[in-house]
């Protein structure tokens, strides 16, 4: 740990190695520390190192790790946090009053994952609380969601109850599951008593009028949606002599996200430097980057080597390379990088080889069933996974698909999807049903052909709209297993099929498999799981959901052999 020293600017001492350093820096960086030396010639201003030590050494004393081989150790600040802390806290000016107060008011910090941004959000709102001397003061932990606030506010609360001397007059309060919905330090002052407290703050903003907000933590803000929240803090803290705005995140997807608004705004202060009190640090890669440049990956993860490791990010990449979605996936959450919110999940060169002309002979083949219904609009698919083995012995999935289709106004249906229904149906991929309605009875006499066909183990399901036809099937004698469409249950299946693709071990006969791949957008809940969504899928994705229910048992039933079994194997077929 470096030992704050009295007097010592360690804002110099980063903006220093920076400029020595260029080539090793993005533009981004080089900007903030180019424009901290600008303000250092200013007379309307000044840099109190001081100040800035203060808030440094408090971060030190009292702040520990909660998490990983760290826990229970007191903080140590990388350079670059100290530069940030340092700016944050340094700055000073004498306002209208006459009084000394910091130039600051807001700060935005966007690094890629795992850089830190919980010991600057933890620190920062820590510092607000206990160290700075501001009585009364109030605290807000803000996120888009309940759950991604308690990602920012739980380790607050550990850190509190971590430190004896923030823990002894400090009430933390609780919620369901042991959550934490905020915090109380009570004090008394030349006999008078006041108390700074910290509350976890979602959405609702409606119970902030009449208060004015002292320190606001604004958590991942490329996951809000809309300016509400931002603006009504924002405006709350105006009474306030020197309120302190944090904005703490990482590159996001989508153009309208709150995060990119806030992010262009940092990006013209950063440029004109024409707005005193908003700090920004950004680490993101160069105009013309390469996104497989390991000196880019260096330079925009300013923790590399400490809680980055070249070896985390070169697993990461190697998952990026599988998809469309994974690759912006690395973009946004280790380069830092805006994408765009809606991308499908798949490009067209990783897709379109699973496409073959012949599956071979599948006859009494075991396969499992994937189940997707619907009424009209969308496809209705069944989907027949079939685990088997290649010449060498390697686990390969064939999948065997049909659809079923209403024949009214097929022809608007084929415009619309921009897909040849009819000729699909001449070939044997497609079904089409009299009328408006998917005729479910239809599809039971397909399964019914299936099993006569082929060993169906079981029949995976998706429950909207399914429940009679399941119930015959159960009648048949069919094991039938309800597959909910929930990030939670589908992500595994989603990570196992990229793997297959990007491998080349998943094969169909079927182009329109190929069609609802292509279309599939997937969205991420807190804890990084994707789930398809229909929603947000701008064409038909049901084949390839009917493919990801089935897969939920199938990826369990492929295991390579080596060939000694394959041998034998062999031998048992050809005896």
């Amino acid at each position: 740990m470096i030992t704050i020293e009295q007097g010592k600017n360690y804002a110099d001492l980063y903006a220093n190695r920076v400029m020595r350093n260029k080539k090793k820096y993005p533009t981004s960086i080089i900007k903030s520390v180019e424009r901290y030396r600008k303000w250092k010639k200013r007379k309307d201003i000044w840099f109190d190192v001081d100040k800035a030590n203060e808030m440094l050494d408090f971060v030190q004393s009292f702040v520990r790790h909660v998490k990983g081989p760290l826990a229970g150790e007191l903080i140590s600040l990388e350079e670059w946090e100290m530069f940030i802390f340092a700016n944050m806290y340094g700055w000073q000016h004498k306002n209208e009053k006459g009084n000394v107060v910091r130039v600051i008011r807001e700060a935005y910090g966007q690094v890629p994952k795992k850089n830190g941004k919980t010991i600057i959000a933890a620190g920062a709102l820590l510092y607000a609380m206990y160290g700075e001397g501001e009585r009364g003061a109030d605290c807000y932990c803000a996120a888009t969601d309940y759950e991604q606030a308690q990602n920012a506010a739980e380790p607050i609360a550990q850190a509190i109850e971590n430190s004896e001397p923030l823990l002894k007059n400090t009430q933390i309060y609780k919620g369901i599951n042991g959550s934490t919905s905020g915090a109380m330090y009570r004090y008394s002052i030349d006999g008078l008593v006041y108390q700074n407290k910290f509350k976890v703050l979602t959405k609702n903003t409606k119970g902030l009028e009449g208060k004015n907000p002292y320190f606001v933590l604004n958590d991942e803000l490329h996951a809000q949606e809309n300016m509400d929240m931002y603006d009504n803090l924002k405006s709350a803290q105006i009474s306030r002599e020197q309120p302190m705005m944090l904005n703490i995140s990482t590159a996001g997807k989508g153009s309208s996200s709150v995060g990119m608004r806030v992010y262009k705004y940092a990006k013209h202060v950063l440029k004109e430097d024409d707005d005193d009190s908003l700090f920004v640090y950004i680490a993101e890669p160069n105009r013309g980057y390469d996104w497989e440049d390991r000196k880019v990956w260096e330079m925009v993860n300013p923790n590399i080597g400490v809680s980055v490791t070249m070896e985390q990010l070169e697993t990461e990449f190697k998952k990026a390379q599988q998809s469309a979605h994974s690759k912006s996936e690395f973009l946004s959450k280790h380069l830092n990088v805006f994408v765009n919110g809606a991308e499908n999940y798949f490009e067209r060169e990783q897709i379109e080889h699973i496409l073959v002309d012949d599956l071979g002979e599948l006859e009494n083949e075991r396969c499992f069933i994937g189940l997707d219904l619907s009424k009209v609009n969308d496809l209705t698919c069944v989907s027949l996974n079939f685990p088997t083995y290649d010449e060498e012995g390697k686990a390969i999935l064939k999948v065997k698909q049909m659809y079923f289709i209403p024949s009214d106004n097929i022809d608007f249906r084929e415009k619309e999807d921009n897909v040849p229904y009819s000729d699909l149906v001449e070939r044997g991929f497609v079904t089409l049903c009299d009328g408006k309605m998917i005729d479910q009875d239809m599809v039971l006499e397909y399964i019914i052909e299936c099993m006569n066909l082929y060993d169906v183990q079981q029949i995976n399901y998706d429950p909207a709209m399914s429940q009679k036809l399941i119930e015959k099937c159960e009648n048949l004698g069919l094991d039938c297993i309800v597959v909910n469409q929930y990030p939670a249950v589908m992500n595994a299946m989603i990570d196992d099929s990229e793997l297959l693709i990007y491998e080349k071990r998943l094969v169909t006969d079927n182009p329109l498999l190929v069609y609802c791949a292509l279309n599939m957008v997937v969205i991420t809940n807190i804890n990084g799981m994707k789930g398809p969504s229909k929603r947000q899928s701008k064409k038909k994705i049901d084949g390839f959901v009917a493919f990801l229910v089935a897969h939920k048992e199938s990826m369990f039933q492929m295991e390579d052999i080596n060939q000694d079994q394959f041998d034998e194997l062999l031998d048992e077929i050809y005896r």
